[in-house]
């Protein structure tokens, strides 16, 4: 994973001083890359130790590695213009153009963040799941609706819920066997997160899908997976992550399909028929 996208995955729980940092490293990476570690801290108007809190919380062991992973960074900026801004002055076009480019890069950058690991745990819990209930509250319920329509399809028992007293419910009487996932961008919704916590007292298995890797959901989640993006002007982090996390399901409905096999493959063209005889194709009465 790259060092732009470790920050935005800790971006939430950044003090002022590593902030100063960030936006320094944003403005000037190729001056950063050339200071040792004191004049960094001087030109961030932090001290030595902020430095290295900051690049350790960031994962990386010293300064050189942190060092490194900047000049990757600079060197894939010079390569390509990313995330870039729509101007006011800009015709629909270009509205087009950014918009558009935009997404793909989010997407793109979602191959670095993803947990292979977490990804086949979440799965093969589903799987085996009893029932499945998958929370989200505003736009994070939209895409929780998606998940709940994917896994239908496949025969997997499951609900979504987007109203907190019918989410609290559902946890509250929840049995073990039983499996919470959660849809939240921020991570922080307390809603959310009191029907993660009472999910987990009644011994079920939580699991998310957020887009910072610190926060309370990921606290609580079993196994979590992050989708975060750069915001732009026009457009905030969480817009762009929207599709970002239709895509993550999307391959989370490929892993499971694949596993259930030839089962899976009947029960979605099962459901193709039913749904075509709704729209009054062929075979409807």
């Amino acid at each position: 994973m790259n060092l732009f996208s470790r920050i935005r995955l800790h971006s939430n729980r950044l003090t002022a001083s590593q902030k100063r940092i960030v936006q320094f490293l944003q403005a000037s990476a190729g001056e950063a890359l050339r200071l040792p570690i004191n004049k960094l801290a001087e030109r961030c108007q932090v001290g030595d130790a902020t430095i290295i809190r900051f690049y350790r919380l960031l994962g990386y062991d010293n300064y050189s590695m942190f060092r490194i992973a900047l000049s990757r960074e600079t060197g894939e900026q010079e390569m390509r213009p990313i995330y870039e801004d729509v101007d006011s002055q800009d015709g629909l076009a270009a509205i087009i153009h950014k918009v558009i480019h935009s997404s793909i890069q989010g997407i793109a950058e979602l191959e670095q963040q993803l947990s292979q690991t977490a990804l086949a745990r979440i799965a093969h819990r589903l799987r085996q799941a009893a029932f499945i209930h998958v929370i989200g509250l505003g736009a994070s319920g939209v895409v929780a609706q998606d998940v709940m329509h994917k896994l239908m399809r496949l025969g997997l028992k499951v609900n979504a819920y987007t109203d907190s007293h019918l989410m609290t419910i559902a946890a509250t009487v929840a049995q073990p066997q039983e499996v919470f996932f959660a849809v939240c961008h921020s991570g922080e919704t307390t809603d959310i997160i009191r029907t993660l916590e009472l999910a987990r007292e009644q011994g079920c298995y939580t699991c998310a899908l957020t887009g910072y890797m610190n926060s309370g959901i990921t606290r609580l989640a079993g196994d979590y997976l992050l989708s975060s993006t750069r915001e732009t002007k026009m457009r905030s982090d969480a817009m762009i992550s929207r599709i970002v996390q239709l895509v993550v399901i999307d391959i989370l409905y490929v892993r499971l399909a694949l596993q259930i096999g030839d089962e899976a493959t009947d029960r979605v063209n099962q459901s193709r028929i039913a749904l075509k005889q709704l729209r009054g194709g062929a075979g409807s009465k």
